[in-house]
């Protein structure tokens, strides 16, 4: 019986060692905010272009004016404030 003791002994301290860092790494969130997996799952507007751009998708005029548009109110407001 004492024959056996030691191995088992080493054998649970080793589990309890390759244990702990799981439990730790139990604590650490998945996901926060638009980041999960590690991943930030949010596309920029330069990453959106790119890959519309290697699919072949061109924004239509109508888009291009709308963002042109939007970019001009929001200049405006801007100078608006700086101005006030």
């Amino acid at each position: 019986m004492n024959r056996f003791a030691a191995p088992i002994s080493a054998i649970a301290l080793a589990f309890a060692l390759l244990a702990a860092p799981a439990a730790a790494l139990a604590n650490v969130p998945t996901r926060e905010g638009n980041i999960w997996d590690w991943r930030d799952h949010q596309p920029t507007q330069t990453q959106v272009e790119q890959s519309e751009k290697a699919a072949g998708i061109a924004p239509t005029p109508a888009q291009r004016n709308a963002a042109a548009v939007t970019v001009d109110e929001l200049n405006r407001q801007l100078l608006q404030g700086v101005h006030s």
